[in-house]
């Protein structure tokens, strides 16, 4: 009876474990990395924000800083309104929930036009308050403004590997 056998598959299925937790999102701990998201429609069902943002963990536990550009789109009802815009951010998690507080940094498109300074001031800072799901690759939450509260959601910017 051979007794090597049986621990050269252990050290296979071990190396295979080892190889595939290799694979793992880096994702698995925290909010930390890039994410997509969108809001819910508003304005007559005719804009929708959507965007990218990344979070950088900070020294102190379960806090994050963060920048997203993110653009809102409107159809005919509301002008063909374009506006692409880049925010500063904290964000701070406690347990499951994940609180956004975002500043204008600066607009970097509008259509139809509005001077910088002027355009700026038109834009409210997105704020985001979400819940984190078990796998921690989804966020589902609301997004307010002092004129609204939205649908919101956030998922993993990852690429597949194929």
């Amino acid at each position: 009876m051979k007794t090597g056998g049986g621990k050269r598959r252990l050290a296979a299925v071990f190396g295979c474990a080892v190889a595939l937790s290799g694979m793992a999102p880096a994702f698995a701990d925290d909010v930390a990395g890039s994410w997509l998201f969108d809001t819910s429609k508003f304005a007559g069902n005719d804009c929708q924000i959507v965007g990218k943002i990344h979070f950088t963990p900070t020294a102190v536990k379960n806090t994050y800083t963060c920048w997203f550009e993110n653009e809102q789109i409107c159809g005919e009802i509301n002008g063909n309104l374009y506006i692409r815009v880049r925010q500063t951010c904290t964000a701070q998690r406690v347990g499951k929930q994940v609180a956004i507080q975002s500043e204008v940094d600066k607009v970097l498109e509008r259509r139809p036009y509005l001077p910088p300074d002027m355009a700026k001031m038109n834009y409210l800072a997105d704020n985001f308050i979400l819940q984190l799901s078990a796998n921690k690759s989804e966020m589902n939450g609301e997004h307010y403004d002092e004129q609204r509260n939205l649908n919101a959601r956030f998922w993993r910017d990852v690429e597949l590997i194929s």
